[in-house]
């Protein structure tokens, strides 16, 4: 099992303060080839994990989407690039070394919260003596022309604002900066937010500038710091099914590697959605050419929501879960089939087995930004507890796709699979029988079902 080390002083030095969540330590298991069974990805933090293979088996606690941030007492923290990192780990790396781990998304919020305190003037609180001035009438109302200048293959755009920076409150800045941070990550590119010059500077190669600028201008009209193109833009209440769903700003994760190619020969089918009718006896539910299902419902949970599935089969009732999750976020009729993404996930029970895979999808989604207006299983072992998924559909598109509601992680809490005769929970299995409880008769034509409570 994973410590609760202690805070080191180096990352108390280059954190102060910051209470850490993730903050973990595990020992590094090798096999008789002398791997450990991962793949890793430098980054000025530490080593990101990407995957961890099944051998030689490591600690639950070193999984993807942690960062190693130290290894044998050694800090990989800090150190700048990536030769550096290699050599510091490779001086490290053996069997029972101490690997000492946080999660991804919690260093990189820590890390642009403190870069934010640190370089922003206006972020600074009244209570700390440096309020930030009061509105000028004099500001001008229109939007100055943006600077772009090139210093050998390093280009910088000055996006200007029409929207003073200092004017946004104390939650919409925190918001901003890390909404930044993660676009930076995303894209490549580095930004730098200059508060007293009311601007954004945007560097990098002129080829990933390009690209950046154009989701950098959406960025900014969100938070309304840049005039919005069409009053189409404006957040909207959306009614789905029955369901009300507020547009968000869509956030981004962690990069992974890139998606499978795309469909090319695919055509998206005019079929609309079927609500609640029975699929035809020769459809292909899961498939990408076969009618669309749309076999879920939403059910209210304080705060959060619970996605319900069902299915003549249990790939039918996993692939109707997977597809509710991405309905959920925004309207699959809008979605085209562009591409695709593939998954795998593992489980110590049939429950555990589901959160993975949606786990999986939650994570690509925030690296590819793909929705998935079709989901196939590719493969379903319930007795060794594996599965493989395929996603059709295309990248996320504020243009073209409506904005639901964001999920923000997956959770065990109140996971039921049942089957005709099984009702398997975090508790364990039990034979299935009719009563009040939620799932408890069969549902007619559709004997599996799964319920899912998503953190929004």
């Amino acid at each position: 099992m994973a410590a609760e080390p202690l805070v080191p002083h180096w990352l108390e030095a280059h954190y102060p303060g910051h209470k850490w969540q993730s903050l973990r330590s595990c020992a590094l298991r090798l096999g008789a080839d002398g791997g450990a069974g991962l793949e890793l990805e430098a980054c000025e933090l530490g080593y990101l994990v990407d995957l961890v293979d099944e051998k030689p088996g490591q600690d639950p606690a070193l999984k993807p989407g942690s960062v190693v941030v130290a290894i044998g007492g050694s800090p990989l923290l800090g150190l700048g690039g990536e030769d550096a990192i290699k050599e510091v780990f490779g001086a490290g790396f053996q069997d029972g070394a101490e690997l000492l781990l946080l999660d991804a998304e919690e260093l990189r919020s820590a890390t642009v919260e403190r870069d934010s305190q640190e370089e922003c003037p206006c972020a600074e609180l009244p209570d700390g003596g440096n309020a930030p001035p009061e509105p000028s009438s004099e500001r001008a109302s229109s939007v100055p022309d943006d600077e772009v200048t090139e210093h050998g293959r390093i280009v910088q755009v000055s996006l200007r604002s029409s929207r003073w920076l200092e004017d946004l409150t104390a939650d919409e800045r925190q918001a901003f900066v890390r909404d930044l941070g993660l676009f930076a990550e995303k894209m490549g590119v580095r930004t730098e937010l200059h508060c007293t010059e009311n601007a954004l500077v945007l560097a990098g190669i002129p080829e990933e500038v390009s690209v950046a600028r154009a989701e950098l201008e959406e960025l900014l009209r969100f938070y309304g710091l840049r005039p919005r193109a069409t009053q189409d833009q404006e957040m909207t209440v959306l009614e789905v099914d029955g369901m009300l769903m507020k547009s968000m700003p869509a956030r981004n994760r962690r990069r992974r590697k890139a998606p499978e190619a795309g469909l090319a020969d695919l055509e998206a089918s005019d079929t609309r959605d079927r609500g609640w009718e029975h699929p035809s006896e020769d459809s292909n539910p899961a498939g990408p050419t076969g009618e669309e299902l749309r076999q879920y419902e939403y059910m209210d949970h304080t705060a959060d929501v619970i996605l319900h599935s069902w299915g003549r089969t249990l790939e039918e009732a996993f692939a109707q879960a997977c597809v509710s999750f991405f309905s959920y976020m925004t309207e699959l009729d809008t979605v085209d089939l562009k591409t695709s993404v593939q998954v795998e996930a593992t489980g110590h029970d049939i429950t555990d087995l589901l959160y993975h895979l949606l786990d999986e999808f939650l994570f690509s989604f925030g690296t590819e930004f793909v929705i998935c207006r079709r989901v196939e299983i590719l493969e379903l072992d319930p007795v060794g507890l594996r599965v493989r998924a395929r996603g059709h559909g295309e990248k996320f598109d504020l243009k073209k796709h409506p904005q639901g509601t964001e999920i923000k992680a997956i959770t065990m809490h109140q996971m039921k699979v049942l089957t005709p005769d099984t009702l398997t929970t975090e508790e364990g299995t039990v034979p299935r029988i009719s009563s009040s409880m939620e799932g408890g008769s069969v549902r007619e034509g559709f004997p599996f079902e799964c319920y899912v409570l998503v953190d929004i």
